[in-house]
C-alpha cells in the first residue's frame, strides 16, 4: 500500500498577506500639567508625574514607563524612568518636565518652592502667635528697599531696630517669592544667612525679586514694618575692586564676593600709596607719599616697573584700552606716556587746566575736568566735566564740555561706562574733595541731558564720591561702585566705605533716574577708610 500525500495547493494570484497598518503618536500628555511642590534641607516633597499617549487610530493608552523623561532644569529636581520627579534639597526653581515617546513631546511645568523655619538660638516662634493687628513701625535699617545685587553677592547682612523705648522679645524676617518661603526668628538685632542659605535664596530667584517682611514682638504687642524688595540679578558680577584705604595706606582688593586682601599696604612697600589706575592686563600707576609725590608703576605681582625715583610725576591717571599709552595730570597740566619705555610723548593740547582724566573703553575719547579755579589737582571750584578726541599718531582733536555746573557748583572724577556711553561724575556744592553734599550724576558720553542718581545717592548729605563702573556684564544691568559715609545700618556711619548700585542703561535712555539703591561691598574692614574703588577683570 502506497502512502497517501497532502499537497496543498495555493491558487495562482492569491493575495499576499497584509500586516496591520502602524499606529503613530499623535500626543504626549503628561499629568499634572503644572504642579508645585514644596522642598527644604531635610527633603522635599517628591510627586509622581504620569503620561498619557494618544495615537493616531484614537487609542488611548497609559505611556508612563514607555515615555523618555526629563528635566529642563536639573538643579532644581530630577525625574527618573517611571516619571517620579524628586526636587533639590537646596534650592528651588522652576523645571519643565518633558516625556517625549517616538519624537513627540508632553511638557509640565513643576515648581519647586524652597522652605525653611530657622529659629535662632533663645527665640520662641509662638511668641507671634495670636498677637492680633499689628502696629506699623519703622524697624528697617538695612538694606534699602528696591536694593538690586548680583547673584554672587555673599550673604546680607539684614539690619533692624525696635522704636524707641521699646524692648524686643523677639524678631521674625521672612523671605518670600513665588520660589522662596523662609522664615527666621531671633532675638538678635540682625540677621546674615549662611553661605549655602543665601546662594540658595540668590539662585532661586535670579532674575526675579524677594519681598522680605519683617516684624518684632514686644510684650504681647506686635509690630510690623512695610516689606522690602531685593532683585536677585541673574548674572554674577564679574572682576575685583581694588580700592585706597587711608586706613592701610595703601591698596586691597576684593575679587566680588570674596574676602579683601592686602594688594599693595604701606606694610608691604614701606611707602603710602594712593591714586591708582590699573592697565588691562593688571599693571597699576600710583601716586607714592600724597598728592604731588613721584608716580610709580607695578606690575600685577608688585615688582617696581618704574620705582620711586623713577622721575614720572602724576597725579590722576588714566590708560589706553591696549595699555601702550598713559595720560597722567599734574598741576593741571595733562602729559602723555609711552607705557613701553616710559618716556614723555609731550603734553595733550588743552586750552587752560586739565585734571581727572579717563580714557574711553574704544579708545577715542579723553574725558578730564576742565576747572575755573585750582589749587590742586584733587582741590578746584568751578569743575566742567569734558571729552577730547583721541586721533591716531598720539594726536589729540577737539575738546567738547559735556556739562557746565551752575554757579556755585563743582563737577569732577569723571568715568565712562564699560560700553562707552555713559560718563558717571560728582557733583557738589563745595570743592572737590571730601564734601558732604556729592552726588553721583551721569550723562551721556555723546552729549545730552545730565541725570543725578536720586536712589543711589539715598537722602541726606553722604559724601558720595568717586564713581567707577564694573566690567561690562552679560546682562542688562550695569554695576557702579563708589565711596561714602552713608551708615551702614547700625555697624558704622561717618568713616567712607565701598558702596555699588545697579544701573539700567534702558532706564537712562528714557531720562529717568536709572540707579538702583546702593549696597555696602561685603567683606570689607568697617574700621578701615576706604575710597576710590577701581574695578577691574
Amino acid at each position: 500500500m502506497f502512502p497517501v500525500l497532502l499537497v496543498l495547493s495555493l491558487g495562482c494570484g492569491a493575495p499576499p498577506v497584509q500586516a496591520p497598518p502602524e499606529r503613530r503618536v499623535a500626543a504626549v500628555e503628561l499629568s499634572p500639567a503644572d504642579l508645585e511642590v514644596d522642598t527644604r534641607s531635610s527633603g522635599g516633597d517628591g510627586v509622581q508625574l504620569q503620561a498619557t499617549v494618544t495615537y493616531d487610530d484614537g487609542v488611548v493608552e497609559d505611556g508612563t514607563t514607555q515615555v523618555e523623561w526629563g528635566s529642563s532644569n536639573e538643579t532644581a529636581g530630577l525625574v527618573d524612568a517611571t516619571g517620579w520627579f524628586q526636587p533639590a534639597t537646596d534650592n528651588g526653581g522652576v523645571t519643565w518636565i518633558t516625556g517625549r515617546l517616538a519624537g513627540v513631546e508632553g511638557r509640565s511645568t513643576v515648581t519647586v518652592v524652597w522652605q525653611d523655619d530657622r529659629v535662632e538660638e533663645g527665640a520662641d516662634p509662638s511668641l507671634f502667635e495670636g498677637t492680633g493687628a499689628a502696629t506699623p513701625a519703622s524697624l528697617w535699617l538695612y538694606p534699602e528697599d528696591g536694593v538690586s545685587l548680583p547673584r554672587n553677592t555673599p550673604g546680607v547682612n539684614f539690619q533692624w531696630a525696635a522704636p524707641e523705648g521699646v524692648v524686643p522679645d523677639a524678631w521674625q524676617v521672612r523671605f518670600r517669592s513665588a520660589l522662596t518661603d523662609i522664615t527666621v526668628t531671633t532675638t538678635a538685632s540682625s540677621w546674615t544667612a549662611d553661605e549655602a542659605t543665601w546662594q540658595a535664596i540668590a539662585s532661586t530667584n535670579a532674575g526675579g525679586t524677594v519681598e522680605v517682611s519683617l516684624a518684632m514682638v514686644s510684650g504681647g504687642q506686635r509690630y510690623e514694618d512695610a516689606p522690602i524688595r531685593v532683585t536677585v540679578d541673574r548674572f554674577d558680577a564679574d572682576g575685583a575692586i581694588v580700592y585706597w584705604s587711608s586706613s592701610a595706606s595703601g591698596f586691597l582688593r576684593i575679587p566680588y564676593g570674596q574676602v579683601a586682601e592686602p594688594f599693595l599696604t604701606s606694610d608691604q612697600t614701606g611707602s603710602c600709596m594712593g591714586c591708582h589706575a590699573i592697565s588691562r592686563d593688571g599693571d597699576i600707576a600710583f601716586t607714592y607719599d600724597g598728592g604731588n609725590g613721584p608716580m610709580g608703576i607695578k606690575d600685577p605681582d608688585g615688582v617696581d616697573i618704574v620705582g620711586h625715583d623713577g622721575g614720572l610725576t602724576g597725579n590722576f591717571k588714566a590708560w589706553s584700552p591696549d595699555g601702550s599709552r598713559l595720560v597722567s595730570s599734574s598741576d593741571g597740566v595733562l602729559s602723555l606716556w609711552d607705557t613701553a619705555t616710559w618716556t614723555s610723548l609731550g603734553t595733550v593740547p588743552v586750552s587752560g587746566m586739565a585734571t581727572q582724566v579717563d580714557w574711553s573703553p574704544d579708545g577715542t575719547l579723553l574725558a578730564m575736568v576742565l576747572p575755573q579755579e585750582e589749587s590742586l589737582d584733587w582741590i578746584f571750584s568751578g569743575g566742567a566735566v569734558a571729552v577730547m578726541e583721541v586721533l591716531d599718531g598720539d594726536r589729540f582733536g577737539a575738546v567738547t564740555v559735556l556739562y557746565t555746573p551752575p554757579a556755585g557748583q563743582n563737577a569732577y572724577y569723571p568715568a565712562f561706562s564699560p560700553d562707552g556711553d555713559w560718563l558717571a561724575f560728582n557733583v557738589s556744592t563745595g570743592d572737590s574733595y571730601d564734601d558732604p553734599d556729592a552726588e553721583l550724576w551721569v550723562i551721556p558720553t555723546r552729549g545730552g541731558t545730565a541725570l543725578p542718581l536720586d536712589r543711589a545717592n539715598g537722602d541726606g548729605q553722604r559724601t558720595n564720591s568717586w564713581p567707577r563702573w564694573g566690567p561690562l556684564p552679560d546682562d542688562e544691568i550695569l554695576w557702579l561702585a563708589f565711596s561714602s559715609k552713608r551708615p551702614y545700618g547700625a555697624i558704622t556711619a561717618g568713616n567712607p566705605q565701598i558702596w555699588v548700585a545697579a544701573f539700567d542703561p534702558a532706564v537712562a535712555d528714557l531720562g529717568l533716574d536709572p540707579s538702583y539703591p546702593a549696597f555696602w561691598l561685603p567683606n570689607q574692614d568697617t574700621a578701615q577708610s576706604n575710597h576710590i574703588p577701581v574695578w577691574t577683570r
